[in-house]
């Protein structure tokens, strides 16, 4: 699953290119940490994918260079594969970096030796692939020629060497010979190469030695007369007197006009993800070219009809949240189905983000279609709270994204209800109180913000509702919920004389009187009761005589 997540990644900054520099703080370790606790036959992988990722960000991997030339260490055993893809990471590095490796040339440049010194393959593949790094490596390589030259002229050996590596041999020596001052190596190179010339068993390897000489020759200039009559023997010798290249070269160094060639630029085995061209930086490159959604296939996967069993409501959105990413417009989005797909956090979080992707691609009555099953899962009595509460995030999400969800207010404050979503179903009451002021509203507005402890709040609605409707029936629940006992008090006295005595009425002014502690009034309201025959207030009002009399310390009374 890292491995899929990392690949991921590579895909999502591929077309961000520069833009991705603001993300490597976070992926750059967290992908060295994977590979690390990964066991030993996955490294290559991560490695490559790291090769890929240093090819997206080019410049902007430079504070992250320590740890990833820690993975070069020339003493490790390790795996032909595992090579391989290291010098593919060199490649991609050199490439990214311009050449321009600093003090960590001199971990690249012993690695790349102890891959060739220790190759024991009948492929040669480490060997070709090092050689193939050391010409991308040649323009850095003036001050470590002492190291490399020696080891690549004892490749130039048929007797010894296969004839492809000893190709490739030539190829890299002619690169850093055209890069870098080889002077101090040119008799040994030459003397070689005429050796290596004697024994050539092919037109195209004469062709290739002769080539790396004229390479040499367009460095040294003049210097380069001293070794001509043995090289031009060895030729004549060869039946190669009349080579074309090396007779105009050798016309144009006698007449003064031989000018070095600029090298040509040797292409990274290991490419990155993107072929767009870079973006400077600052400017947004965006998140690539939109993808086709398939609209039918989001169909089926929406429809209440695809669940294994009646209430596996968890798995349709299971299978709906997937087919969102593998249909989203977005290649980033898409690039984490496979990783989603076995991963439910991942796939929760990015529900949102993948059903806007697709919503503005649909035309409007697959909207309504999809909305109308979202309503008709939410309707469903055993429908789990997680269910509710995606819907609610999504909505949420519209509406941040100035994408208002097609689902009435009202829907969406019971669903919040339902799961117990006390802020979400504030913001849909509140939502609500504007398009209609409805007089169950205020006290369910007043229910909730009490619920949350935003008192404040739930006073400043009821101090807003009294002064743009004065004509509004008050409610003592209301004063109760926000704790107003003297209000509700009042209210209750003025129902006693508007309807007369009744138990739920002098049970509230009970209530009011205790939670306000006002014992002198209360003390005389309830012994009436209690010397009265009304068994049922009685009852109703004994545990607040219980808890007055312990409140008082009047332990008579509590017996």
């Amino acid at each position: 699953s890292h491995l899929l997540a990392v690949q991921a990644l590579n895909t999502m900054f591929a077309p961000l290119q520069n833009v991705c520099g603001q993300y490597l703080d976070s992926v750059v370790p967290a992908i060295l940490r994977a590979m690390k606790a990964a066991p030993p036959e996955a490294a290559e992988s991560y490695i490559e994918r790291l090769g890929r990722l240093v090819g997206i960000a080019r410049q902007l991997i430079r504070p992250y260079l320590e740890p990833l030339f820690e993975l070069f260490d020339s003493e490790a055993v390790i795996s032909e594969q595992q090579q391989n893809v290291l010098i593919g990471l060199i490649e991609v590095l050199a490439e990214a970096l311009a050449g321009d490796f600093g003090p960590h040339i001199a971990t690249v440049i012993p690695f790349l030796i102890a891959v060739i010194d220790r190759d024991v393959s009948q492929s040669h593949q480490p060997t070709l692939n090092a050689l193939h790094a050391l010409r991308i490596l040649s323009p850095s390589l003036e001050g470590y020629l002492f190291l490399i030259m020696p080891r690549l002229i004892l490749l130039l050996d048929f007797s010894t060497t296969a004839m492809g590596v000893v190709s490739k041999a030539l190829e890299s020596i002619g690169s850093i010979v055209a890069s870098v001052n080889c002077s101090s190596f040119a008799s040994r190179i030459v003397l070689t190469l005429v050796r290596l010339l004697q024994s050539a068993p092919t037109q195209a390897l004469q062709t290739g030695i002769i080539d790396t000489l004229c390479i040499l020759m367009e460095q040294l200039q003049d210097e380069f007369t001293l070794f001509m009559p043995t090289i031009n023997a060895a030729m004549k010798k060869r039946g190669v007197g009349d080579h074309a290249k090396y007779e105009r070269y050798s016309r144009l160094l006698f007449s003064g006009r031989l000018i070095p060639k600029e090298t040509q630029r040797v292409q990274p085995l290991l490419q990155g993800e993107s072929t767009q061209p870079d973006v400077p930086l600052g400017q947004n490159a965006g998140g690539g070219p939109k993808l086709y959604v398939d609209a039918n296939q989001l169909r089926n996967a929406w429809s209440t009809q695809q669940r294994v069993a009646n209430n596996d409501w968890m798995g349709w959105l299971d299978n709906f949240a997937v087919e969102l990413l593998r249909q989203s417009p977005s290649p980033a989005l898409r690039a984490t189905c496979a990783l989603a797909s076995n991963h439910p956090k991942l796939r929760s979080e990015l529900f949102n983000a993948a059903f806007v992707s697709c919503w503005t691609e649909l035309p409007g009555q697959y909207q309504q279609e999809v909305i109308s099953s979202l309503q008709e899962v939410a309707s469903k009595p055993d429908v789990s709270s997680d269910i509710l509460q995606t819907i609610l995030s999504l909505a949420g999400f519209m509406e941040r994204d100035e994408k208002q969800i097609p689902i009435d207010l009202k829907l969406l404050g019971e669903y919040a209800d339902r799961c117990h979503a006390l802020a979400k179903e504030l913001h849909y009451k509140e939502a609500e109180w504007t398009l209609e002021k409805g007089y169950g509203t205020i006290e369910k507005l007043i229910e909730l913000n009490q619920s949350l402890d935003l008192h404040d709040s739930a006073i400043g609605m009821l101090n807003y509702v009294r002064k743009e409707q004065p004509d509004i029936e008050e409610s003592v629940e209301w004063y109760i919920r926000l704790q107003r006992w003297d209000e509700a008090l009042t209210i209750f006295r003025q129902e006693e004389v508007e309807l007369g005595y009744n138990h739920a009425n002098m049970t509230g002014q009970i209530r009011c009187l205790f939670e306000m502690s006002d014992w002198e009034t209360l003390v005389p309201l309830y012994d009436r009761i209690w010397q009265s025959n009304d068994q049922q207030m009685i009852m109703a009002s004994a545990s607040f005589g219980m808890s007055m009399a312990w409140a008082m310390g009047d332990i008579e009374r509590m017996e």
